[in-house]
């Protein structure tokens, strides 16, 4: 109740010169900033957002509006609740509007933004003849996005880490203190240990530099029986509270994250391998509210081409990963086998991208909750990091004696 209190008055304090002393008018605004503030439990904190009844939406709508306006003309933010204030400094105009003109039906799934699929485009850093890509890599890569797979770790490799991971699978994270699947590299140096592979790293610098950061990691358990995860994209991961974005890329139209997916287990249609859909990293798309769709605890449809022709299925072996932008749509179908589909990923962006920067706390709605930043950190994969815009932390095992320092020495 005490937030709801907030946002009233934060509500009243913006529409105070509108209303005047009319209190039927203040009335009304302050029924529209409930509605408006339960609208945002829907999609921001719980990610069910459903179509609202007529009345509801005649009432959240111009508070909205309100909320766009104080924007456009620049008041003081610092008056506003916490997730009011959120909203004023990082949606973009087409966020609101996309709201608004459709009558609270619509909405963008992250960020929006839009990238360039065609263009020469060349390597960033340079590798190893044996990691380098081609230049019909590069451009099949920044057409399609995603590539792959590759090889990297052998069957007994992967063996070990199946075992660790089935182990920690229901413990309480040493990071979070809490059970979930992300950011276990800060505490396994095994899974820190395959992260640095050279076929993964040395791959990725060339698309986005050779100073990189691994900013978030997290183990799938794709359990026998285990449903679909539906096609879903995302840009700055604004997606995972609808407030704030975990990373600020410089600039949003060019390549500023990159995603590598490894198989523990030989992931096929069957048990539920990646699918993406070829093409669609050009722009962030939109969502409809409800439906049958959606993705972890999110409830959703995306709304994009489903033209059979442009869904890519993936097989990948174990020990092979690919490599992808969170920008194109991409799930996976169910597990229909009586076996589990491990596999786990690294999200990776260049040294000048500021990540969770000024942040104690942060939400992920649909997969774990709110996770405390206290004991999380990005950490060097590569290169050197210059800028220093990020918290930094020394996963469980950072030694000379690392696979891509031993390669590198070798070499």
């Amino acid at each position: 109740m005490k937030t709801r209190i907030l946002l009233c008055s934060g509500g009243l304090m913006v529409y105070s010169g509108f209303a005047g002393k009319d209190p039927s008018l203040a009335n009304w605004f302050q029924a529209g900033s409930l509605l408006f503030y339960e609208f945002l439990v829907d999609i921001a904190m719980n990610m069910h957002p459903k179509v609202r009844p007529l009345w509801q939406r005649a009432l959240i709508i111009p508070v909205l509006g309100m909320l766009l306006v104080y924007k456009a003309l620049k008041l003081p933010r610092r008056i506003l609740p916490r997730d009011l204030r959120a909203i004023v400094r990082n949606w973009h105009y087409s966020m609101f509007w996309t709201l608004i003109k459709s009558g609270l039906t619509q909405a963008f799934i992250d960020e929006p933004c839009t990238f360039n699929t065609s263009g020469k485009h060349f390597p960033k850093a340079e590798v190893a003849p044996e990691f380098r890509m081609t230049e019909d890599d590069f451009t099949q890569f920044h057409r399609d996005g995603f590539i792959g797979p590759f090889d990297a770790f052998s069957k007994e490799e992967m063996a070990q880490l199946r075992q660790e991971m089935l182990a920690v699978e229901n413990a309480n994270s040493e990071t979070y203190g809490f059970v979930t699947p992300r950011d276990r590299h800060l505490e396994s140096p095994r899974l820190w240990e395959h992260m640095n592979h050279p076929a993964i790293v040395e791959r990725v610098a060339q698309i986005l530099g050779p100073d990189l950061l691994c900013w978030r990691t997290q183990l799938f358990y794709k359990g026998p029986g285990a449903p679909a995860i539906q096609f879903h994209q995302a840009s700055t991961f604004m997606v995972e509270d609808y407030l704030d974005p975990a990373i600020y890329p410089p600039r949003m139209d060019e390549m500023f994250q990159l995603t590598v997916w490894v198989a523990v287990d030989d992931a096929v249609p069957e048990n539920g391998c990646m699918q993406f859909i070829r093409g669609s990293h050009d722009r962030i798309h939109k969502i409809k509210f409800g439906g049958e769709e959606g993705f972890y605890k999110a409830n959703f449809s995306l709304d994009f081409d489903r033209d059979p022709a442009r869904v890519v299925t993936m097989p990948v072996k174990s020990g092979q990963f690919i490599i992808f932008t969170e920008r194109c749509i991409h799930g996976s179908p169910a597990n229909t086998t009586d076996r589990y589909r491990l596999a786990f990923n690294l999200r990776i962006v260049p040294t000048n991208v500021p990540v969770l920067t000024g942040k104690e706390k942060y939400r992920s709605v649909y997969n774990g909750g709110k996770y405390n930043l206290k004991n999380w950190g990005v950490a060097l994969l590569r290169g050197e990091d210059r800028h220093h815009l990020s918290k930094t932390v020394v996963p469980a095992r950072l030694e000379k004696t690392s696979t891509e320092d031993r390669y590198r020495s070798a070499a």
